[in-house]
C-alpha cells in the first residue's frame, strides 16, 4: 500500500532531477526571473523528499516520537505553500515585464506574503487548533478542517495571475500566453484528484507539471537564447519592441558594443573573451526594471520603460559611469573600448524594424579609436538616413563594378625612390561626387560588401602593372578584410590573378590587420605561410591601433610592420611620443622587420622618422592617393635616386 501511495511522488522527483542535471550550465547570467526559478527547482526537489518523508513515517508511528512527526509535517505544509508563491512569482514577473501596470505587480507580490504569512500562522498554531492535521493517541494521523488551506491559498495565486493577465494580455507574447492556458487547468484538474483521491501524493506531480511548462517555454527556448549567456538574442529583442510599440508602451534601448573584442581574444584567449561578455551581461541584467538581450556577437542591449528624459538620462549615465571603468576578468584588468548609443520610442510613428535598423547602425564600432557614446536624435536619424543611401550606393556600384582605384607612392629612404605603392579603393555617387573612403569603406565591412571591393581592388591593380610593364617594377600593397581573408579560396584566388595577368608574386604585398588576425590566428597563420612560400608579402597594417601583439608579430611571417598615423602626429610636439617610435622602429628591426611610417605630412616629420630609422615613408608630404595616369607620370618624372616631395613636383 505505502509504495502505491508514493508512487507518483517518486516518478515526479526523478524526473524534476533529471530535469535540474540538463538545465544546470556554467556560463547562465543569473537574472532575476533565472534566480527565482533556480529557486523552484530547489523547493520542489526538497518538498517532495520531505513529503515522502512524512508519508513513510506516518505510515511507521513508533519509528520517530510524535512531536518529530508533527513538525515535520508543519513544516511541508509551509514549504509547499512558499513553493507554489515562487512559482506565482515568476508568473507574475512574465506578465509584468510587458505590461505597465507596474502597481498591479506590487500588489500581486504583496498578496504572496499576506498568503504565506497567514498560513505561516496556521501551521504553527496547528499543535494547538488541530486546524491542518492532529494525531490520536495511538500516533494515526487525521486531517483537520483546514487540510486543503494549502489548495485554496493555489486557487487565489490561480485567480490574481488569470487577472493579471487579462488585463495585459494584449501585450504578452504568444509563450506568456500558452503558459497561462496550460499551466491553471493542469494545476486545478491534478488538485481535483488529489481530492478525489487523498490517499495518492500529487502534490509532487503539480510542482513537477508547473517546472516543466516554465522550463519548456522560457529556460530552454534555444532559438530565442543566446548560447553563452542564456539572455535574450536579437530576435527576442525584436519581439519585445513589437510588443511595446504595439501598445503603445514607451520605452528606452542602451546597447553597448566591445570595440576590441576580437583583439582580446587574440590577445588572452576565447576562454578571457567569454568571460568578459558573462560578467557584462551579469551586469547589465542586473540593471533596475531592466530587460537584458545579447544583440550581436558584440553588443548587448538594455530595454527600460521610459518614464521622463531625466530618468532616461540617469540610466544613460549608468553605462557611461561602469564602462568608464577597468573590468577584471581572465585574471587581468581592463578599460574597454566601447559604443554606447541609445534610442528612445516615445510614441512616434516608428515602426519596430526602423527602431532596430537604427539601433543597429548606431552600435556598430567605428574606426575610431576610443569609446564612443551616441544618443539618437534628429542629427543622428538624419545619419542613419545617409548611411542608408551610401548602403544603397555601395550596393548598386558592387553590381556594376564602378569602384576605381587610387595608388599612394611610398618612399625608400635609403635609395630615395618610390619603389612601391598602396592601392586604394575609391568611389563616386551617381552624381558624381566623390566619396571618403572613411566613410564607405567601414560601412563596407559592416554590410559584408568589403570583400567584393577587396577583390575588385586587387584585379584592377594587376591590370596596371600588367598595362605599365615599362615603369620601374614597383610592388604594390592592397588591404584585406576579414571576410577575404577567412575564405577558403583566397589563396587560391589571389594565385589565379597574378597568373591572369602574368606577374610575380613577389610584386604583391598585402596589408592586414590586427583585428584580422584575431578572428582566428591559426587559420590566418597557415594562410599567411602558404601565400608567402610562394612569393607575396605582407604587411601588418595600422600598428599602434588597437591591441598589439608582438608574440603574434613574431609568429607571422610578415616583411614589413606599417606604425599607424597616429604614433607619428605627436611625433613633433612630445619627446615621450618620439621616443616611443624610436624604441619600436629599433625592436621591429631588431626582429628582422622593415618598417613604413604612415600619415608623414610635413617636412620637419619626414626629417625626424628618417632619423629615427624608418625604412619607408608614405604620406601626403611625398604623395597623396593619385589615379592610376598621374601615378605612372609621378613614376616617370622621378626616376632612381631622384624622388621628390609632391610640393616640388607641384611647382616644377
Amino acid at each position: 500500500m505505502i509504495k502505491w501511495f508514493c508512487l507518483p511522488e517518486l516518478l515526479s522527483l526523478f524526473f524534476l532531477v533529471l530535469i535540474y542535471v540538463y538545465y544546470h550550465e556554467k556560463n547562465a547570467v543569473l537574472t532575476f526571473r533565472r534566480r527565482v526559478f533556480h529557486w523552484i527547482f530547489r523547493l520542489s526537489i526538497f518538498s517532495m523528499a520531505l513529503d515522502l518523508l512524512c508519508a513513510n513515517l506516518l505510515a511507521r508511528p513508533a519509528v520517530v516520537p510524535q512531536w518529530v512527526n508533527e513538525g515535520l509535517n508543519e513544516l511541508y505544509f509551509i514549504l509547499i505553500v512558499i513553493n507554489e508563491s515562487v512559482i506565482a512569482l515568476y508568473v507574475y514577473d512574465l506578465l509584468c515585464e510587458h505590461g505597465r501596470r507596474k502597481r498591479d505587480y506590487r500588489l500581486a507580490v504583496g498578496s504572496l506574503v499576506g498568503f504565506n504569512a497567514g498560513f505561516a500562522a496556521v501551521a504553527l498554531t496547528n499543535s494547538l487548533t488541530g486546524a491542518l492535521f492532529s494525531f490520536s493517541k495511538d500516533g494515526h494521523y487525521t486531517r483537520g478542517p483546514l487540510n486543503k488551506l494549502g489548495y485554496a491559498v493555489m486557487v487565489a495565486e490561480l485567480a490574481i495571475a488569470l487577472a493579471f493577465y487579462m488585463r495585459n494580455r494584449a501585450m504578452l507574447p504568444g509563450r506568456v500566453s500558452h503558459v497561462i492556458w496550460t499551466l491553471p487547468p493542469v494545476a486545478l484538474l491534478l488538485g481535483g484528484l488529489q481530492f478525489l483521491y487523498p490517499e495518492v501524493l500529487l502534490n509532487g506531480t503539480i510542482l513537477t507539471s508547473a517546472v516543466f511548462v516554465l522550463y519548456s517555454n522560457f529556460q530552454t527556448c534555444r532559438v530565442e537564447q543566446d548560447s553563452l549567456t542564456k539572455l535574450g538574442n536579437r530576435p527576442a529583442l525584436f519581439e519585445d519592441i513589437s510588443l511595446k510599440v504595439r501598445r503603445g508602451f514607451r520605452f528606452q534601448v542602451v546597447a553597448v558594443t566591445f570595440k576590441t573584442l576580437g583583439e582580446i581574444n587574440c590577445q588572452m584567449g576565447h576562454n578571457a573573451g567569454d568571460e568578459l561578455l558573462v560578467h557584462v551581461a551579469e551586469w547589465v541584467a542586473s540593471l533596475p526594471h531592466c530587460t537584458a538581450y545579447r544583440f550581436s556577437n558584440i553588443t548587448f542591449a538594455a530595454v527600460f520603460p521610459f518614464r521622463g528624459a531625466g530618468e532616461a538620462s540617469e540610466k544613460f549615465e549608468l553605462f557611461r559611469t561602469r564602462f568608464g571603468k577597468p573590468w577584471r576578468f581572465g585574471g587581468t584588468e581592463l578599460t574597454l573600448s566601447v559604443v554606447v548609443c541609445e534610442i528612445i520610442w516615445d510614441g512616434r510613428e516608428l515602426e519596430p524594424s526602423t527602431l532596430v535598423e537604427y539601433l543597429d547602425a548606431m552600435a556598430r564600432p567605428s574606426s575610431a579609436s576610443g569609446s564612443e557614446w551616441i544618443r539618437f536624435n534628429s542629427l543622428a536619424a538624419a545619419r542613419m538616413e545617409r548611411r542608408q543611401r551610401l548602403e544603397s550606393v555601395l550596393r548598386q556600384s558592387v553590381h556594376d563594378d564602378r569602384f576605381t582605384v587610387a595608388m599612394q607612392p611610398m618612399y625608400h629612404c635609403k635609395d630615395g625612390t618610390f619603389a612601391s605603392a598602396e592601392v586604394l579603393a575609391r568611389l563616386c555617387d551617381y552624381e558624381g561626387t566623390q566619396l571618403p573612403a572613411g566613410e564607405f569603406i567601414p560601412l563596407a565591412e559592416q554590410t559584408g560588401l568589403i570583400e567584393d571591393i577587396d577583390w575588385s581592388v586587387l584585379e584592377k591593380a594587376c591590370a596596371f602593372c600588367a598595362s605599365h610593364r615599362d615603369l620601374p617594377p614597383v610592388s604594390f600593397s592592397i588591404n584585406v578584410s576579414v571576410q577575404q581573408f577567412l575564405d577558403a579560396r583566397f589563396s587560391t584566388r589571389v594565385c589565379e590573378c597574378l597568373e591572369r595577368y602574368h606577374l610575380p608574386p613577389s610584386r604583391l604585398k598585402l596589408e592586414i590587420t590586427e583585428r584580422v588576425i584575431s578572428q582566428d590566428l591559426e587559420k590566418v597563420g597557415r594562410m599567411m605561410a602558404a601565400l608567402s612560400e610562394k612569393g607575396i608579402g605582407f604587411y601588418l597594417d595600422d600598428f599602434g591601433v588597437g591591441y598589439s601583439n608582438f608574440s603574434m608579430l613574431l609568429r607571422l611571417p610578415f616583411e614589413s610592420v606599417k606604425i599607424d598615423r597616429s604614433l607619428i602626429a605627436g611625433i613633433l610636439d612630445s619627446p615621450e611620443n618620439r621616443l616611443m617610435v624610436r624604441s619600436l622602429i629599433s625592436l621591429f628591426h631588431s626582429c628582422g622587420f622593415t618598417v613604413i611610417c604612415e600619415g608623414v605630412e610635413t617636412a620637419e616629420q619626414c626629417r625626424v622618422v628618417e632619423e629615427l630609422g624608418a625604412d619607408c615613408i608614405q604620406g601626403f608630404y611625398y604623395a597623396s592617393p593619385m589615379e592610376p595616369r598621374a601615378f605612372s607620370a609621378c613614376l616617370r618624372q622621378a626616376p632612381a635616386r631622384q624622388a621628390v616631395p609632391a610640393a616640388v613636383r607641384a611647382e616644377n
